[in-house]
């Protein structure tokens, strides 16, 4: 499937920053909680019609789709970011649990890992990432964008895109998850994660009050699922974000 069939007709999108994030706020509709087993992945979005698909142009693949409020969040915002210079490509959206246990089988199975003990092991990709099941892309609020390389945010173009970011994607509803705050545990920074706080914010308060043994049936049929309390997956990774990103 095409990343998208195109940009979303409307007579015409708001130019400056404030106009485009009244638009986005206004269109928010009361949020709507999914199910617990859709949060931690077991989704179809591209059968579900509360996911959307970002327009081809801003991907830098076919096939990425977020909740529909989502991408056209991220559709103003990638349209004012445009404006100054910026170029917001999108790398990585909605995963499914499905796509999330193939990356950490892989990575699990790497001829790099294979003298760890399995907790050293699990912990060694948890620096970057997720758990089938514990991953917030399987929400549709989150996108990777620009490069999926630390260093390439220390200067230049990147160093652009991060500060741009930082400045005014609030203003669109997106905050940064995994900052480099010397308090917040499990995953390393990640300048290029961010997500959509209307609906994410909630989404994890909904999962934090889920029964914890609902959410413990959910971590099986990958390698290493035995670990995901070994780990506290939950409370360190789940939980280790931005007090943005948390909702305070």
């Amino acid at each position: 499937m095409a990343c998208g069939e195109g940009v979303t007709s409307e007579d015409s999108l708001p130019r400056s920053s404030g106009d485009i994030a009244e638009a986005v706020e206004d269109s928010i509709p009361d949020v709507r909680i999914p199910p617990l087993r859709e949060l931690m992945g077991r989704v179809s979005p591209a059968r579900d019609s509360a996911f959307a698909p970002i327009p081809p142009e801003l991907c830098s693949r076919d096939g990425m789709l977020l909740r529909r409020e989502a991408r056209d969040a991220f559709m103003h915002m990638h349209e004012a970011a445009a404006a100054e210079g910026i170029s917001l490509t999108a790398l990585s959206a909605t995963r499914t649990f499905g796509h999330q246990a193939s990356i950490w089988n892989r990575k699990w199975n790497g001829a790099q890992r294979m003298g760890m003990a399995p907790v050293d092991r699990a912990l060694d990709i948890l620096r970057f990432s997720s758990m089938p099941g514990s991953s917030r892309h399987h929400w549709g609020t989150d996108v990777d964008m620009h490069s999926l390389d630390p260093a390439d945010f220390e200067q230049g173009e990147g160093a652009r895109t991060l500060a741009w970011l930082r400045t005014h994607a609030e203003d669109f509803g997106f905050v940064e998850v995994y900052t480099p705050d010397a308090g917040r545990s499990g995953y390393q920074p990640e300048a290029w994660h961010w997500s959509y706080a209307p609906l994410s914010v909630p989404f994890l308060k909904a999962l934090n009050e889920a029964s914890p043994d609902e959410k413990r049936a959910v971590f099986e049929g990958f390698d290493g699922a035995f670990l995901a309390d070994s780990v506290d997956i939950l409370g360190r990774y789940v939980n280790g974000v931005s007090a943005e990103a948390e909702g305070r």
